[in-house]
């Protein structure tokens, strides 16, 4: 009976692999090979940006009509344009992460302007938010619905595209990238890329 520990014991190393000498064992085909992780790269902008328009097809950047409030001054190098709205939670999360990258990428030499447009429809629901939340930025507003997908389009995002937004316009004001999902830090690398020319 004492034996029979030893046995499990035995059983469990034979099924597991193990020798018992402490050499590995190979890897059976029913196994997961794990590799070292690799040092984290730019995503391809194909795939970071939604629509990614080179050359002189690219569009040319401009406000949507109807927008209440100023615009931003216009950026001498690259802008940043974030579409966001209070109820959505994703582009709320965001935020100081935006502000945050604008430092990093301007200690990056990879400078940009960030802008926030709302996309909420009542503007007390955006002075609300920010009473509650006074370190997040502000910016201007667009309520109507139907201007904001027309804007979009030509941009060439579908109309009903999600929020958050965000569009990157390059010096020359053209449209270089839209994309319709939060930034994360692991983007970081992906926008820099992206503002340096690559």
């Amino acid at each position: 009976m004492d034996r029979l520990p030893t046995l499990i014991v035995l059983l469990s190393l034979v099924a597991c692999g193990d020798d018992g000498g402490g050499a590995e064992a190979p890897t059976s085909p029913g196994r997961v090979v794990t590799l070292p992780a690799e040092a984290q790269n730019a995503e391809d902008l194909a795939t970071f940006c939604e629509v990614h328009p080179e050359g002189s097809d690219a569009p040319t950047f401009a406000w949507p009509e109807g927008m209440e409030g100023d615009a931003p001054a216009s950026a001498e190098g690259w802008q940043w344009v974030n579409v966001w709205a209070t109820w959505c939670r994703p582009c709320v999360e965001e935020m100081p992460r935006l502000k945050t990258f604008e430092s990093e990428l301007a200690e990056d030499g990879a400078p940009v302007q960030i802008a926030f447009l709302s996309a909420d429809a009542e503007a007390e629901a955006v002075a609300a938010f920010h009473e509650e939340h006074p370190g997040h930025p502000t910016g201007p507003r667009v309520a109507d619905t139907d201007a904001l997908r027309a804007w979009l389009g030509g941009f060439g995002l579908d109309e009903g595209a999600p929020l958050p937004i965000h569009l990157f316009v390059d010096p020359a004001g053209k449209v270089r990238c839209a994309r319709t999902a939060a930034i994360g830090d692991d983007d970081y690398e992906s926008v820099k890329a992206l503002l340096s020319g690559g």
